[in-house]
């Protein structure tokens, strides 16, 4: 408190990355060519693997004004 007043702490803006695991099943005359197959297949072709990772903080940044827009360069 100061001069009666309760000072706030600093706010921030913290960014997390949760990395998710995938495969697929594929026949090929070797890993090369299942490499190129699997690469061409849309997403719905992968299967999910089942993981306990957990969101890990990447980045922070001092939030100095929360009304701004954020606007992600990834």
């Amino acid at each position: 408190m100061r001069n009666g007043r309760v000072e706030s702490l600093p706010v921030y803006r913290v960014f997390g990355t949760k990395y998710q695991n995938y495969y697929t099943i594929i026949e090929a005359a070797d890993q090369f060519e299942a490499v190129d197959k699997a690469n061409a297949l849309p997403e719905t072709a992968w299967n999910t693997v089942v993981t306990d990772d957990v969101i890990e903080a990447t980045d922070v940044y001092l939030n100095e004004d929360t009304s701004d827009e954020l606007q992600l360069n990834i």
